[in-house]
């Protein structure tokens, strides 16, 4: 038998065996979810519905010799895309055929398995070297090993100093863990040079999940704002089997919170509330790995790494379990740019995973779905200008040496054409997608959008009211000087960040000859900071993402309607190289050699000031992963007693009487006793005003600490209402909470 011969059988063996495997993986799943075996069930779902269909979809795309990064990413973003539009699929046909609950757990079962069954299929005809993984990726030698040993204790540190804060108020092993990682991504910048190239994923992934996991863990019970409405419309879809407008607002578009956490519960079956609190922070935990892909194509390893660690120094990232729509369809944003932007992919499949990873947005929530088609509308616009400007101006605008390499490579100005990606056929799909997601099945969430935009250039005439700005007040300083010392430290390194990442995309732009390849990534040498030079469409991309921050400082609305930290996240995405960039510019003036120091200098007590421990450091009760007391713990921490309290109203308060609550009040009433319809009662807190027939429901502060909380997180006595409750009956009390009627 011939080589070629041999090779053909091999591969060909190890396409049927790779079917074998799908088809015994599938049956010892069905077995574990049918007998409902623990442990088992929930390893073996998690995997199923997180890496096997996209793990086939990128052999379909023959995406399999990627290196392991990208298909890590790329694995779980096609996965959980695929587990959304399948769902989806499911609910709309099933009931065409009078089955009536399509999202059960027998049915959702015996569909993916089949789906699963057919993508394996096509995926060894697509692709018979298949290999279900790559072993030899996994091996480590001496040195890796002792690279990651640390790490790997990161996750372990995270989940038992939680426990432990969580069971006796002690937080000495998080502090631990919040000092290691800074004190470890100094010592990596320092050894950088003698650190293997292999093991800086696995370190990102390592930092990432036991940061992120944190306030996941914190409680028994969702902790945040939009989260307990979120996990209201999760829990109907569970209950009722099936998707569908449930609340007729923007959130009935965002299958990211509806269909997708209710096909996970059904494979795995744990408690409904860790699900919803866990899953999306899990999920987002290979978003700084994303960050890192992106940054790699242009800078070294080192600085790449410390792009990544930045990216996980936000606020955002940190409190990811608060917004489960929100970081769905980040991610998903973020692995769009990055198909765009990666230089191994061919351009059929850079479309094909591009539109998959929009449409996915689409459906996760809608305004973030606006910035990042926004984002993307802006940059192809701007590319088909820059032709223009070459044309008019192009000679000029290159030195000498350039124009002697232009000529000798055949180059012209009259036909300068750059390369990219975002093409008007792109858009033009994604903008159908979203126009007939949210206008004409969900409806909402488009006039949400149109209300959203006048709304936000209306509010240009309070650009100098600082009231109207809400949080944006105070990210601009008003009123700074009367704050404490971590807040005040808290304000610097921040705008030191932003400062770094001005001059970063500012340094680029002035120097663009030596930093952006106009026509090719050849044509001179890159800085010696750059593994190669920018493409034109990714700085194009950043230049637009930097402007939509400062439209967010213009336009006051928009802080209010849309939350700076969530904005200033998207865009840290692509802006997050530029950071690295402008600290090596910085260090340059002072003429630092060690770039990496002065970069440091300001994303580690940043990273001290976004997690808390700065606070804890100067004895401030702030971050509620390291507190039992403090404003956020008060506002936002779910007590036992309140769940008690909001499943006893459920049962014995009949709909159509009225239930007040103080501010956040509400909340616990609609994830704990799924009590859509209580009223703020403002009318007493704020204007002390008498309230009218009905329930009040006092949550723990009302009944401990003898506070209620006001629309502007403001904090009132107790006892300065007591006329209110003096002509009701206390008909509920567990020590923690209250009804009175």
């Amino acid at each position: 038998m011939t080589m070629v011969g041999k090779t053909k059988l091999a591969s060909t063996s190890k396409g049927h065996g790779i079917f074998i495997y799908i088809v015994i993986f599938l049956l010892i799943l069905s077995i574990s979810i049918i007998f409902d075996i623990p442990v088992l069930r929930q390893i073996l779902g998690f995997i199923f519905l997180t890496f096997i269909p996209g793990w086939l979809i990128l052999s379909i795309l023959k995406l399999n010799k990627l290196g392991m990064t990208e298909k890590l990413v790329l694995c779980v973003g096609l996965s959980v895309a695929f587990t959304m539009f399948a769902g989806l699929l499911i609910n709309t046909i099933y009931p065409l055929f009078g089955y009536p609950t399509p999202l059960t757990t027998n049915s959702l079962l015996i569909s993916f398995s089949i789906i699963t069954l057919i993508l394996a299929v096509i995926a060894y005809f697509r692709n018979k070297d298949i290999a279900f993984i790559n072993i030899s990726a996994f091996q480590l030698n001496t040195t890796d090993k002792i690279y990651l040993l640390l790490p790997a204790f990161f996750p372990l540190l995270a989940i038992l100093g939680i426990r432990i804060m969580n069971s006796n108020g002690n937080n000495i092993m998080l502090m631990v863990l919040l000092l290691l990682i800074p004190a470890y991504v100094i010592f990596m910048a320092i050894l950088h040079n003698k650190v293997p190239d292999g093991v800086y994923a696995p370190i990102i992934f390592c930092i990432s999940i036991s940061l992120i996991l944190l306030l996941g863990l914190r409680s028994n019970h969702v902790i945040g704002a939009d989260i307990h409405t979120e996990y209201y419309i999760f829990h109907q879809t569970l209950d009722n089997g099936k998707w569908q407008l449930l609340m007729n607002n923007t959130l009935d578009s965002c299958l990211s919170i509806s269909i997708l956490p209710t096909v996970y519960q059904s494979f795995i079956n744990i408690n409904t509330e860790y699900l919803f609190k866990i899953l999306y922070p899990v999920l987002f935990s290979i978003s700084p790995l994303v960050v890192y892909i992106i940054s790699r194509k242009y800078l070294n390893r080192v600085y790449s790494f410390i792009a990544s660690i930045f990216f996980m120094s936000q606020i955002f990232f940190l409190t990811a379990e608060m917004s489960p729509r929100t970081v769905t369809a980040i991610l998903f944003s973020a692995l769009a740019f990055m198909v765009l932007i990666h230089n191994r992919l061919k351009s059929l499949q850079k479309y094909l995973l591009f539109i998959i990873f929009a449409a996915s947005c689409i459906i996760s929530h809608y305004s973030t779905t606006y910035i990042f088609l926004s984002i993307l509308l802006l940059t192809w616009i701007v590319m088909q200008i820059v032709p223009w400007i070459y044309k008019k101006h192009g000679p000029s605008m290159q030195n000498s040496e350039d124009v002697t390499n232009n000529i000798r490579n055949g180059l012209s100005f009259s036909k300068f054409q750059p390369k990219h990606y975002i093409t008007f056929g792109v858009m033009a799909i994604a903008f159908v997608m979203m126009f007939f997601w949210y206008s004409q099945i969900t409806g909402p969430a488009f006039n949400s959008g149109v209300s959203f935009i006048t709304t936000s250039f209306s509010s240009m005439q309070n650009f100098f009211d600082m009231e109207s700005r809400g949080a944006s007040a105070m990210a601009l300083g008003s009123g700074i000087e009367a704050k404490t010392i971590p807040q005040q430290l808290f304000f610097v390194f921040t705008w030191m960040t932003i400062l770094f990442v001005a001059v970063g995309v500012l340094t680029t732009l002035l120097r663009y000859r030596h930093t952006i390849a106009i026509y090719s990534e050849s044509e001179t040498k890159a800085p010696q900071y750059l593994v190669q030079k920018l493409d034109l469409e990714y700085f194009i991309l950043s230049l637009v993402c930097s402007l939509v921050l400062a439209l967010a400082v213009a336009l006051p609305y928009v802080f209010v309607g849309y939350d700076m930290n969530r904005t200033y996240s998207q865009m840290m995405v692509i802006l997050s190289p530029f950071f690295v960039i402008g600290g090596i510019m910085i260090a340059r003036i002072f003429r630092n050699k060690l770039s990496y120091s002065i970069i440091l200098l300001a994303l580690i007590p940043y990273f001290m000031c976004t997690t808390g421990t700065t606070y804890q450091i100067f004895g401030i009760s702030q971050a509620i992963i390291l507190n039992s007391k403090g404003q956020d713990y008060d506002v936002m921490y779910v007590h036992e007693q309140e769940t008690f309290a909001a499943k006893w109203t459920r049962k014995n308060v009949l709909a159509g009487n009225k239930i007040y609550a103080d501010y956040f009040g509400g909340s616990r009433l609609i994830s704990q006793g799924t009590i859509t319809f209580s009223i703020y009662m403002g009318t007493l807190i704020e204007n002390n005003k008498p309230l009218g027939d009905g329930y009040i429901y006092v949550r723990y502060t009302g009944v401990v600490d003898r506070k209620l909380l006001d629309s502007k997180y403001i904090w009132h006595d107790f006892d300065n209402f007591q006329y209110e409750f003096n002509h009701r009956n206390l008909v509920y009390d567990n020590g923690g909470s209250q009804i009175w009627k």
